[in-house]
């Protein structure tokens, strides 16, 4: 699994069929003690309704098509849901309820 921030969407008209409909959002990676954003993204099919902004989980690979909706698109990233907390060995880490604003993370 991957954990990562949305930063942003891709949009393309022209694409094979397994895509059409599909929702494509673009994620960077994060560290999940600091989240601090990893200077790396990947483009993920949306399976949960996310937004920019959002900090989800993602699979990826052959895992990314094991979904009931993700399994009939051709993707190797997928979103699989938005996280509300994380606590590493008993310190919480991130909290959705606690951000000051949902796209904190552009300053």
């Amino acid at each position: 699994m991957l954990v990562g921030r949305v930063t942003g969407n891709v949009v393309s008209t022209s694409k094979t069929d397994t895509l059409r409909c599909a929702s494509l959002l673009i994620v960077q990676p994060v560290a999940l003690d600091t989240l601090q954003m990893k200077d790396d993204y990947v483009i993920c099919l949306d399976d949960v309704g996310a937004g920019v902004g959002d900090l989800v989980f993602c699979a990826y690979g052959s895992s990314s098509r094991q979904s009931d909706t993700s399994k009939r698109y051709a993707s190797d990233f997928t979103i699989y849901g938005i996280l509300d907390t994380i606590t590493i060995k008993g310190k919480r880490t991130y909290d959705k309820a606690e951000e000051e604003q949902a796209c904190s993370w552009l300053e």
